[in-house]
């Protein structure tokens, strides 16, 4: 009997797509070397790579003729595309193409923009409803925070997931049929670095179940905003996880007030980011839902407290597990420097406390 020089490639392809489906798509490097292999195997794996495309503004007119040309095979194996580098001629002056893409390639579930302005141009896109998973963030210079306007994605009929990054979020009252879409259709609202003012708030998002709000140096003063406290004091009830990051750079700006979560009867995770030792208090008034909750800390003194029971210990001998109750209590050591310096402080820009 014969034996195959490489039984591989004699899998079912079934098997083989599986095998492809396994590896890890943010490395186009494992997917190119097994797709070179052979042509058998470059047959099947092209549609693992380019599943994801990253093109920008003065290259989607070719890219679009592509798909009718040379791409026409593989469309249906693009599931996600990007426009990393901003342009605002090419916001403007072609998002019909953009639109026209969407619409060739109907498999396209998750849409990343980067936008030299606000999100106004978006509004002029025709109805689209494959993408689920849409993310924006904006390029503008921290003295020009660039306007979101939920209206203006009143073209986007089915996204489920939406991430922001660095916006001033608004919501016209009364709200405008049009944003009622995706108000009632997003399910995970990712911020970083985002601002708002009144009346916007997060409740308006009526189904919303995981809510990632997150800042960095970069927007340290919105931290300090009765917005951001009022947000804390009142999450949307009906969410199921719960993640609230303040990356400030010294236990002393840490916050000294607490999420109120006990209006949040569906609440099962929540990590919490910035905020100084919790009181015996806070733990009381979690619901009953509530099964895990990560801390982040950035002293050992962090569990001077007989409320906390320990259950697991690092190397160091600092508590990693804890419990309270019937609720597992994580704890991670912060990556935050304990103090920074006067030299830290001044390449930071930041002023002493």
């Amino acid at each position: 009997m014969v034996v195959p020089s490489c039984v591989f490639t004699y899998l079912p392809e079934e098997i083989i797509i599986q095998i492809f489906a396994e590896l890890d798509q943010s490395c186009k490097r494992d997917l190119q070397s097994l797709a070179f292999t052979c042509k058998r195997l470059h047959a099947i794996g092209q549609q693992f790579m380019i599943s994801d495309v990253t093109v920008s503004w003065h290259l989607l007119d070719v890219f679009y003729a592509k798909t009718q040309t040379s791409l026409y095979p593989l469309v249906p194996y693009i599931t996600s595309f990007k426009i990393t580098i901003p342009s605002s001629w090419g916001e403007w002056h072609r998002s019909d193409i953009l639109q026209d893409i969407l619409e060739k390639c109907f498999n396209i579930c998750f849409l990343q923009l980067t936008l030299s302005g606000s999100s106004k141009w978006l509004q002029y896109l025709a109805p689209n409803k494959n993408v689920r998973k849409l993310k924006l963030t904006s390029s503008q210079a921290s003295s020009r925070i660039a306007l979101f306007d939920v209206a203006d994605l009143h073209a986007f009929k089915a996204v489920e997931e939406l991430h922001l990054d660095y916006f001033r979020l608004q919501c016209e009252y009364p709200i405008e049929d049009r944003a009622m879409p995706l108000l009632n259709t997003v399910k995970i609202l990712e911020i970083l670095n985002c601002e708002w003012d009144y009346p916007f708030n997060m409740s308006l998002f009526r189904n919303l179940k995981v809510l990632n709000v997150c800042y960095t140096i970069k927007s340290e003063a919105f931290t300090f905003s009765e917005r951001l406290k009022n947000l804390a004091a009142n999450p949307p009830t009906q969410v199921q996880q719960l993640i609230l990051h303040l990356d400030l750079f010294s236990p002393v700006r840490q916050k000294t007030w607490y999420p109120s979560l006990r209006a949040c009867t569906d609440l099962e995770f929540v990590s919490l980011k910035g905020f100084r030792r919790p009181p015996v208090e806070f733990f009381e008034a979690l619901p009953d839902s509530l099964k895990v909750i990560e801390l982040y800390f950035a002293s050992k003194s962090y569990f001077d407290n007989s409320y906390l029971v320990a259950a697991g210990y690092d190397n160091a001998g600092v508590p990693i597990i804890s419990k309270y109750g019937n609720k597992t209590v994580r704890l991670i050591r912060s990556n935050a420097p304990m103090a920074l310096t006067a030299r830290d402080m001044k390449t930071l820009n930041i002023s002493s406390i």
